[in-house]
């Protein structure tokens, strides 16, 4: 007698995932280049050919004390943060936002390329350990998208990378901490104060009881203006979060307010 175990209708959308989760997993990101897709001849942390990983500018002092952008002079901060209240400690971002950065997030965002996050989260535990230095973390905070985005999607790109880093440096992941309760105009087309207000009301603290007195780091893909990361941090300050902090795997060049931003953060 022969037994046949029922099973669940599988719709298209499961079987396409189930097979992008064993590619992403199991094979491509073993043998390709993140960017131009080569095989790698030798094992990358970073996931890069020698040649895509050398057009990568990595940041060092260059840069905006507060939120981290490349600077256009020799100040200490941008005239963003001379002029305009920035809630989070400080941010910080791994690379400049140029080409190959820019592949690398379009693949993991709208590419359902999930397993660059655990590249991506390399370079942020690199750039973490460089810039916070002897400064305690209590927990990993992603900015979350609205249910409505996150389904659209199928993932929130700043929760898988900030769940790979998390388990790298064996800190505390806490996505229950923050909710986006409104979907907010698309950041791209927008100038960095038309950013700030847009982002006002899109989020709110969840379990406040559980921010107070805490040091909170807040995990993105890209620090356009940092409007995002200083709303974020605002309600977490206002909950009583002792610190909040924010580390970001890329970061855009400054430029004075009301000129074009290059941006990922569409339907973020």
């Amino acid at each position: 007698m022969r037994f046949v175990i029922p099973m669940k209708k599988i719709n298209k959308q499961q079987l396409r995932s189930f097979f992008e989760k064993i590619l992403s997993e199991v094979f491509v990101d073993r043998y390709n280049c993140l960017v131009c897709d080569k095989e790698l001849q030798e094992p990358s942390d970073y996931g890069l050919c020698r040649d895509c990983l050398g057009k990568l500018e990595f940041l060092d002092d260059r840069i905006c004390k507060k939120c981290g952008r490349l600077q256009i002079n020799e100040a200490d901060y941008c005239l963003t943060c001379q002029n305009h209240r920035r809630d989070f400690d400080f941010a910080r971002s791994c690379v400049a936002y140029d080409d190959n950065a820019k592949e690398i997030v379009r693949g993991l965002k709208f590419g359902s390329k999930k397993y660059y996050a655990k590249y991506v989260s390399y370079f942020l535990s690199r750039r973490f350990e460089e810039c916070f230095g002897d400064i305690s973390v209590d927990a990993v905070v992603p900015v979350p998208l609205t249910k409505q985005r996150l389904r659209e999607r199928g993932y929130n790109q700043a929760y898988v990378i900030a769940e790979k880093f998390a388990e790298r440096l064996d800190l505390p992941l806490r996505s229950d901490l923050v909710v986006k309760v409104r979907q907010n105009l698309e950041q791209a087309k927008l100038s960095g104060k038309e950013r700030e207000e847009n982002v006002v009301g899109a989020y709110s603290v969840a379990l406040p009881q559980e921010v107070a007195g805490k040091r909170l780091l807040i995990i993105d893909d890209v620090l356009t203006t940092g409007s995002t990361l200083g709303e974020i941090a605002a309600i977490l300050k206002k909950a009583k979060a002792s610190a909040v902090y924010a580390l970001t795997f890329a970061g855009t060049r400054y430029r004075v307010d009301g000129e074009k931003l290059e941006s990922d953060e569409v339907k973020s």
